[in-house]
């Protein structure tokens, strides 16, 4: 009974610690793709005068993303997408829980935000 019952605690422990660790990785800036998305490639940086190939993304990959950790607290990210695909695609820009910046685009867009900005459309 006693083992039982401390199988039963670890088990608590070890879940509320899992979902904790998941919800503890948003500690920047992040992408959430939507569902329907298309091949994309993104292109990051501090500012429009600063920002490079980043990574490309396709919908087998996760839909949840970190920013790369040198860009992943900057009070503004510039963020520019791309698509070839010729169809509507889009996703979320989010900094830490809140959604700052819907992008929705058939080709390419591009955008600057900063941490304080809300976009309430996008969840």
């Amino acid at each position: 009974m006693r083992y039982n019952l401390i199988i039963a605690m670890a088990s608590v422990f070890l879940f509320v610690g899992s979902a904790f660790a998941q919800e503890a990785k948003k500690d920047g800036w992040w992408i959430k793709a939507k569902q329907d998305s298309q091949q994309m490639a993104f292109y990051v940086g501090a500012t429009n005068h600063s920002y490079g190939f980043w990574r490309g993304w396709g919908p087998s990959d996760p839909a949840e993303f970190d920013i790369p950790q040198e860009f992943r607290n900057s009070p503004t990210l510039f963020i520019l997408a791309q698509t070839t695909s010729g169809r509507k695609t889009g996703f979320c820009l989010m900094y830490k829980t809140k959604s700052v910046r819907q992008f929705q685009f058939d080709l390419e867009e591009s955008q600057e935000a900063k941490q304080s900005d809300e976009d309430k459309q996008c969840k």
